[in-house]
């Protein structure tokens, strides 16, 4: 286990605060301006130690959206979800920040941002729509053009299979 001293986690606060407006903003159909100026006290990648891996992480049902179609089927978070009062306003994984259709632009941020990986949850709800038996290819494909534009952009993917 790498120990970060009081800069490096200085650093990390404002990478992950700058990534989640970034995010927030785009979600919102707010521009973002192309160049943004932190003050990190003089800290860069320099400071870690060789090897550290500079990354970001979603969970599907927060990120990819479109869930209940192209063939997905319902998830424990689509059946509790609707329960009233459990979000504001009633929302739903349905749209979220609609990483299925948006994908491309969430990877040149992480590109742009310089980050070395990418960890993201599969909805196996997408693969399996009725939890076993028929695959449902057009979310392998998802999956697949996912992978392979991380790859393309010289990230990292890790594919985390079960996240709560």
């Amino acid at each position: 286990m790498v120990m970060l001293d009081s800069q490096q986690h200085q650093c990390f606060y404002y990478m992950f605060f700058f990534f989640l407006i970034v995010v927030v903003s785009s979600a919102n159909g707010v521009t973002v301006p192309e160049t943004v100026h932190l003050d990190t006290g003089g800290l860069s990648r320099d400071v870690f130690p060789k090897g550290f891996v500079f990354g970001v992480a979603t969970s599907a049902y927060q990120v990819e959206g479109m869930a209940s179609k192209e063939g997905r089927g319902p998830s424990i978070w689509d059946v509790f979800i609707k329960k009233p009062g459990i979000v504001a306003n009633n929302g739903t994984g349905e749209v979220s920040v609609d990483q299925y259709h948006r994908y491309k632009e969430d990877i040149d941020l992480m590109a742009k941002l310089n980050f070395d990986q990418y960890r993201f949850s599969i909805s196996w709800s997408r693969i399996f729509p009725n939890g076993t038996g028929k695959v449902n290819w057009k979310g392998v494909a998802y999956y697949n053009r996912l992978v392979g534009y991380l790859l393309e952009k010289g990230i990292t993917p890790y594919a985390n299979l079960y996240h709560l």
